[in-house]
């Protein structure tokens, strides 16, 4: 019963965030920079777990949320994820890490390009138009057709189109795709034949490793991750620890591992008593300060 619970609460959830994919009409830079949300609250079942907070994400800063368990930091994620509060732009990419893709047929690497979804559609598109080019030789070939002019003017309209998705493939770069999906997968701890097995095949934990995959390989304007490390090997978490390092954009992590924090942040936010507290620095950092201020006050 509480399994189904849970299924169902993650359905609702599901339903209430905007998908997020690949995003192409930002290359060469994203136009979502600093996120600035004034006076929110967020309630979950009449309670108040967040109450008047005004908070900025500068863009490229990585924020540690930390805080105590039931203090509503997963909510806070969720709110985020749902564009649940003022301040956030509506065209602001957000995607929360928090639920295992869905086992099935596809293979964990299709999975990961699968949220390539232009790059997707326009190699489908590529695919029939080029199929349907050689049906329209081979015809012309056997028939000799006396209509020639009508399918001189086919073949002319498709490869018109056969020429503008390739250049707009090219444009994405689809073709580096693959091996940048394979790279993220590897560092996951995925084998080259792990990444050919059907999601179905997978448990749970390494379902959540695809979920993270996917995610860092679409790379949206704010990154949520909530306890990314717990479904992790050693070899994993060093390797996202390097790869988090280098993220171009935003990213709020929430995790109860000290070191990946003191390694992958640059702010920490403190969620206590309802409200968020800022703090430059790494956790190490953040509980110094926090120190000397409570020993002032003593």
């Amino acid at each position: 019963a509480q399994y189904q619970m849970h299924v169902a609460e993650m359905e609702a959830l599901r339903a209430g965030m905007p998908p997020v994919y690949v995003n192409h009409s930002n290359v060469g830079g994203t136009t979502i920079r600093d996120i600035h949300m004034e006076n929110f609250s967020v309630t979950v079942g009449g309670r108040d777990l967040i109450q008047d907070v005004t908070l900025t994400l500068a863009f490229g800063r990585h924020y540690g949320l930390v805080g105590r368990n039931g203090t509503g930091k997963t909510s806070l994620l969720r709110a985020m994820a749902q564009h649940a509060i003022d301040g956030i732009p509506k065209n602001c990419q957000i995607l929360h890490v928090e639920q295992e893709v869905t086992g099935d047929d596809t293979t964990a690497l299709q999975c990961v390009l699968n949220a390539d979804v232009e790059r997707v559609q326009l190699m489908q598109e590529e695919a029939q138009l080029g199929q349907l080019l050689k049906d329209l030789e081979y015809e012309a070939e056997s028939k000799q057709s006396l209509d020639k002019s009508k399918g001189d003017v086919d073949k002319d309209s498709i490869s018109k189109r056969l020429e503008e998705i390739y250049k707009r493939l090219e444009f994405i770069d689809a073709d580096a795709a693959e091996a940048r999906a394979a790279s993220i997968l590897a560092g996951l701890s995925f084998t080259p034949e792990m990444q050919c097995k059907n999601t179905k095949s997978f448990s749970g934990g390494w379902r959540m490793r695809i979920a993270l995959a996917r995610a860092l390989f679409i790379e949206p304007d704010l990154l949520l991750l909530d306890e990314p490390t717990n479904h992790l090997d050693l070899h994993a978490v060093l390797w996202l620890e390097t790869y988090l390092l280098k993220w171009p954009k935003t990213f709020i992590v929430v995790s109860h591992a000290r070191e990946f924090l003191n390694t992958v942040v640059t702010d920490v936010l403190h969620l206590h008593g309802k409200k968020l507290h800022a703090y430059k620095g790494d956790y190490d950092t953040f509980e110094r300060t926090r120190e000397r201020s409570t020993s002032r006050i003593r």
